[in-house]
């Protein structure tokens, strides 16, 4: 806001000078640069994470450079008494650092999430080109949002997926399942509104073809109720177009 003042051009005699307020503070420059993706020879001395590198990006917003990673592990046995089958485990992980004046690089968050005790087709990563920069409220402090998928069937039913965007130390999430597509294109099968699943009853999901009623649904958006409006309006539409893609992997 800007401040209105008397015109200074008057012909009355002047009045005793007024006391000046404070210049008001400008609101910071919406963020507006660039994110370069780095490879693993490129990256900064940080923090080594289990297994293999699967993205790195790299910006400046009002806090500095910052960098984003994520590791995936390899497939592992895992065997315990819960099924007579073989079964199997993968790991994620996710770090952003921002750097300090020093040189050093500080840890905002990390994130860490896997699927256990899989005897059937398993997958966990991010979808491709899901991963965003942004600055939706406009105050010089980027959003980092993350979309991946994890997996463990042996039929078609969906797999899960997680939108999960952080400001800073701040974490807001959607949690809940991806379209699998069947005659129709997965698209076509999106419910009209994807919230929410945990104010669907048991018995509704105990009907007749019931099940389908988790397809392309989250549980809820209770995380998001202390952040910026923007902030949802974003990860609805992101969850929206990305829900629909459960293609099968293999790694």
């Amino acid at each position: 806001m800007v401040a209105c003042q008397s015109d200074p051009k008057s012909n009355q005699a002047a009045a005793p000078p007024a006391a000046t307020a404070p210049a008001a503070k400008s609101a910071p420059a919406a963020w507006a640069g660039t994110v370069d993706s780095l490879t693993a020879g490129q990256l900064p001395p940080l923090e080594k994470l289990p297994g293999k590198l699967l993205l790195a990006r790299r910006w400046t917003d009002i806090a500095g450079e910052n960098v984003l990673v994520l590791y995936r592990t390899k497939p592992a046995d895992e065997r315990t008494t819960k099924y007579t089958d073989e079964e199997s485990y993968v790991e994620l992980f996710a770090r952003q650092y921002v750097r300090q004046p020093n040189g050093q690089y500080r840890e905002l968050w990390r994130l860490q999430d896997a699927v256990r005790n899989c005897p059937f087709d398993m997958w966990l990563g991010p979808l491709p080109g899901s991963t965003r920069i942004t600055d939706l409220d406009r105050d010089g402090t980027t959003e980092t949002t993350l979309i991946y998928k994890l997996t463990c069937r042996s039929d078609v039913s969906p797999s899960e997926m997680k939108l999960i965007m952080h400001e800073s130390k701040a974490k807001y999430a959607l949690r809940g399942f991806m379209v699998v597509p069947d005659s129709l294109p997965a698209a076509q099968n999106m419910p009209a509104n994807s919230c929410c699943l945990d104010t669907i009853s048991k018995a509704q999901f105990e009907a007749p073809n019931g099940y389908k009623l988790q397809d392309g649904r989250y549980e809820n958006e209770k995380e998001f109720r202390r952040a910026p409006r923007a902030f949802l309006a974003f990860a609805r539409a992101q969850w929206r177009r990305w829900a629909p893609r459960d293609e099968f992997e293999q790694f």
